[in-house]
């Protein structure tokens, strides 16, 4: 697992917006499905794999499980809202004895006591590609032509203009560009909002997260409301 980044930076960034905004911004099993609109693509197929699979595989756990860590989640919560999801088509013993330990592990709390950290885009477009059933993975990276193209326009993200700008920043394989560009769309003028951290955004999850929730609070306490697609949540 990834232990060179925790996000805690950009976190507590939009953590302190989000005091200042007025809007209680701990994310919890409660307000997560909300707040998946400002998660990056990578992030919101996993969220909407888990919704309608009510499962995750191993790595698609891994990769989710940590970036809502990085994000703020509680391991309390974080047990509450799997245990949510993946009893819909399990008992609650099996999620027990079969889920349980890996989320505290995640946490620290089993094992070695590792306080693991969440992937870097670098981690996860160079780690283990996705099989059928996955939902792990960078899309810009593992996504086929047609999948991304298919998923960008069910999503809305932006114009027709602006999907073929991110499609052909995969075909050149810059990934991190093509996650950049889907920020810069989802994010109007992002770069003239007043103490806005940009860094990182393209280059770990949790800071495009971070900086996505940022923007939100900002606009909303600007009175520009901050609208984003919540076609993808």
């Amino acid at each position: 697992m990834n232990s060179q980044y925790t996000g805690d930076k950009e976190y507590n960034d939009a953590l302190q917006l989000g005091i200042a905004g007025g809007e209680d911004y701990e994310l919890t099993h409660q307000n997560v499905y909300q707040y998946a609109s400002s998660m990056p693509l990578c992030m919101q197929m996993l969220h909407n794999g888990l919704l309608r699979d009510h499962k995750l595989k191993h790595h698609g756990r891994l990769q989710y499980g940590l970036f809502l860590k990085g994000a703020g989640m509680s391991m309390e919560e974080s047990l509450v809202f799997f245990q949510r999801e993946f009893t819909k088509i399990m008992t609650s013993e099996k999620f027990q004895k079969e889920y349980t330990y890996n989320i505290r592990h995640m946490y620290g709390k089993e094992g070695k006591r590792t306080n693991y950290t969440p992937y870097s885009c670098a981690k996860i477009i160079l780690g283990t590609p996705p099989n059928s059933g996955d939902h792990h993975g960078c899309p810009y990276r593992h996504y086929d032509d047609e999948h991304l193209a298919s998923v960008l326009s069910k999503m809305q993200i932006g114009s027709a203009g602006d999907r073929n700008e991110i499609m052909n920043l995969k075909r050149k394989r810059h990934y991190n560009l093509a996650c950049q560009k889907h920020f810069e769309v989802m994010h109007p003028n992002a770069s003239g909002v007043k103490d806005l951290n940009l860094s990182g955004v393209g280059d770990h999850p949790n800071a495009w997260y971070a900086a996505s929730v940022a923007y939100r609070i900002a606009k909303k306490s600007s009175g520009d409301g901050g609208k984003q697609s919540e076609d993808a949540s």
